[in-house]
C-alpha cells in the first residue's frame, strides 16, 4: 500500500469513528427551565404537593413538568439516560442500590421527608390479634423489603437472625422463632392483597390513594430516629447536573411551607420533614453505599 493510500485510509477511518461517536445517546445539560421545562418523575403526580411545587417554580421563572410513573423500576434509568432530568420518589438506600447494581452516579440534591412505613390491616385492629401463621404482604423490591422485614421485627412479630445488617431478605428470617410468614409482591399489589390476607406493610406512595388512614396502622417504625436516615428521600440528578443552579433552586422549594403543607396533607400527617445538605444527603448516601452487600 503507498504511502498516499495509507494517509487517505487513516483519515477516513479517522473521519468514520468521529462520525459513529456523534451518532451514540447524548445526555444534554439541563437548562434555565425557561424555554424548555425541567422534566422529573414522581410516583402519585395526582397528589396535591405536586400542583403545589409546579405553581411555586413558576413563580420562580422555571417551568416544570411532572412526569408520572406507577412504579420504581424506571425513574433512575430515565434520570441516567437523561429522559428527565430528575426524579422524587426514592429514599437513599434505595438510590445507594440502584447506583452500586447499575454502576450509576445520580446524587440527590435536596431532602423531602422521612415516611414512616407501616402494617395495615382490615382483618384485625390490634398488633396482637394478629394470629400465629398469618400471612403478610410486604414490597418485593429489595430495599423497601428489607426495610419492611425490620419493622415486622419491631413489631415482634418475626425475629430476624444475628447480624442481619440494613439488607434483610427471606433468608435472614428466623422461621421457627417467627409468628408471620412475609409474601413478596410488587409495592402497589401489597394495598390490594390487604382484602385477602391479615396484613400488608405498605409504602407511603400507596397509602392515600388505597383510602388508608396513617393513624389506624398497627405499626410503624420511627422516622424521626438517626436509624431511619438511609429512608430520606430525595430529589436526585446526575452527577454532571448536581451543581446546576435551576436543579438547586427546585431543591429549595421542598422546603416551601406550602409545598411542606401539601406534602403533610397528602401522607395524612405522617411525613417526618427532614432539612439537609446537599452536602449531608450525599456523605449519608456514601455511608448507605459502604455498607450494602
Amino acid at each position: 500500500m503507498t504511502k498516499s493510500l495509507t494517509a487517505k485510509v487513516v483519515a477516513l477511518t479517522a473521519a468514520l469513528a468521529l462520525l459513529l461517536t456523534g451518532c451514540g445517546k447524548k445526555t444534554e445539560s439541563v437548562g434555565d427551565g425557561k424555554d424548555k421545562p425541567i422534566t422529573i418523575g414522581v410516583v402519585g403526580a395526582s397528589q396535591e404537593q405536586w400542583t403545589v411545587f409546579t405553581k411555586k417554580a413558576e413563580e420562580a421563572g422555571i417551568k416544570v413538568e411532572i412526569k408520572d410513573f406507577t412504579d420504581y423500576t424506571t425513574e433512575n434509568p430515565a434520570v441516567k439516560d437523561g429522559s428527565l432530568d430528575a426524579n422524587q420518589f426514592q429514599h437513599l438506600l434505595y438510590l445507594a442500590r440502584y447506583n452500586k447494581d447499575q454502576n450509576a452516579d445520580l446524587v440527590p440534591i435536596a431532602s423531602t421527608a422521612i415516611y414512616p412505613l407501616a402494617l395495615y390491616s382490615k382483618k384485625h385492629t390490634k398488633l396482637e390479634d394478629i394470629p400465629q401463621g398469618a400471612q403478610i404482604a410486604v414490597p418485593n423490591d429489595e430495599t423497601n423489603k428489607s426495610r419492611a422485614l425490620h419493622v415486622l421485627a419491631e413489631a415482634k412479630l418475626l425475629k430476624l437472625k444475628d447480624g442481619t445488617g440494613v439488607i434483610a431478605a427471606e433468608e435472614d428470617i428466623d422461621t421457627a422463632a417467627s409468628k408471620v410468614k412475609v409474601s413478596p409482591m410488587d409495592a402497589q399489589q401489597t394495598v390490594t392483597a390487604l382484602s385477602s390476607i391479615d396484613g400488608a406493610v405498605v409504602n407511603n406512595d400507596f397509602v392515600a390513594d388505597a383510602g388508608l388512614d396513617p393513624k389506624k396502622a398497627l405499626f410503624s417504625d420511627d422516622a424521626s430516629s438517626k436509624a431511619a436516615e438511609p429512608y430520606i428521600n430525595v430529589f436526585v440528578v446526575r452527577k454532571a447536573d448536581a451543581n446546576n443552579e435551576t436543579l438547586l433552586k427546585l431543591g429549595k422549594l421542598f422546603a416551601d411551607k406550602d409545598v411542606r403543607a401539601a406534602l403533610a396533607k397528602d401522607s395524612g400527617g405522617s411525613a417526618v420533614f427532614v432539612d439537609k445538605t446537599p452536602e449531608e444527603l450525599q456523605k449519608i448516601l456514601a455511608e448507605v453505599t459502604a455498607s450494602l452487600k
